[in-house]
């Protein structure tokens, strides 16, 4: 899959589809001439992208809807997924509140979207690209994972396990020696459905990237003859998560330089406080590249984008 070629007949999968830095990622896709399987709860959206991709671009789209934090959801796109030449985990979630004010039910949640559902996804489809002798994976991963940018929370642990697991298999002999590629994105503030639908105040400009940007550069990496083994878009960013992993973690409690969540949680109350964890009328996270971080009615997904 060298640079600026399109694969004719190749099948890209990407997840969290239905809005966000996803779905411009599989109209990224699309331009090149991949057909695509489109993964994400929202039906409805994911149709339109679908109907809407394969006009414009002439390839097959096919939507999937699917939970990826049931199992019966997750096992349905892990099947597609065997088959599929570029595996795209975007779906993601983070949550509004500190650990501490969480409930289990909320964290669970986002651990299976961040870290359970990239990781079976990815076990289903190498096998299959390495027998084939083609394949990419690209793991939207975030710039929390180079330190606690998002204090008092495991959103960014569960960040670092994406671009740890892409580390791990990328430099791996196995993988070295083949035509496959893993790439982990990392991702600064992105210009997206977001924070407009979680109610985050939007990012100063100098730190805010087009969604569209984001993905045409991921997009372009991942189809380079030798893919980076982390693609971090921009140069503020890559100066950004260089600092993170380098400076001493506790110049990060100075103000105004991350988000401590235990002293701001959005205004929200602990969700145990009024409900009982498992109830389902909590402060939710969200998940699959929709919605981010959200209130409980809606219980859309959303990729943490920071």
């Amino acid at each position: 899959m060298p640079e600026h070629s399109g694969k004719q007949g190749s099948t890209a999968l990407v997840t969290g589809a239905s809005y966000g830095i996803g779905a411009d990622i599989a109209r990224a896709l699309a331009a090149r001439g991949h057909d695509l399987v489109l993964v994400a709860r929202s039906a409805e959206p994911l149709a339109r992208l679908a109907a809407t991709l394969e006009a414009d671009h002439g390839i097959t789209a096919r939507p999937l809807p699917a939970d990826l934090t049931a199992a019966t959801g997750l096992e349905r796109v892990a099947e597609a997924a065997r088959d599929a030449d570029i595996l795209v985990n975007n779906a993601g979630a983070g949550l509004g509140l500190s650990f501490e004010r969480t409930a289990w039910a909320q964290e669970r949640h986002m651990l299976d979207l961040n870290v359970v559902a990239p990781s079976r996804l990815l076990h289903a489809a190498l096998p299959g690209m390495l027998r084939r002798g083609r394949g990419r994976v690209l793991n939207v991963s975030s710039v929390a994972a180079a330190g606690p940018v998002w204090q008092g929370t495991s959103y960014g642990a569960s960040k670092a396990y994406a671009v740890a697991l892409t580390e791990s298999l990328a430099y791996s002999r196995r993988i070295r020696t083949s035509p496959v590629a893993l790439t982990a994105l990392v991702l600064g503030h992105t210009t997206s459905e977001f924070h407009a639908r979680a109610g985050i105040p939007p990012s100063p400009p100098s730190l805010t990237l087009p969604s569209r940007y984001v993905a045409d550069l991921a997009v372009r990496a991942i189809h380079r003859r030798r893919p980076p083994v982390v693609c971090v878009p921009s140069v503020r960013y890559k100066l950004v998560a260089g600092l993170l992993r380098h400076l001493p973690h506790r110049l990060l409690a100075l103000p105004h330089l991350a988000d401590d969540f235990t002293v701001t949680s959005y205004g929200a109350d602990r969700p145990g406080d009024r409900n009982r964890p498992d109830d389902g009328d909590q402060v939710s996270a969200g998940g699959d590249g929709e919605d981010g971080v959200l209130s409980a009615e809606a219980h859309g997904q959303g990729e943490g984008q920071w």
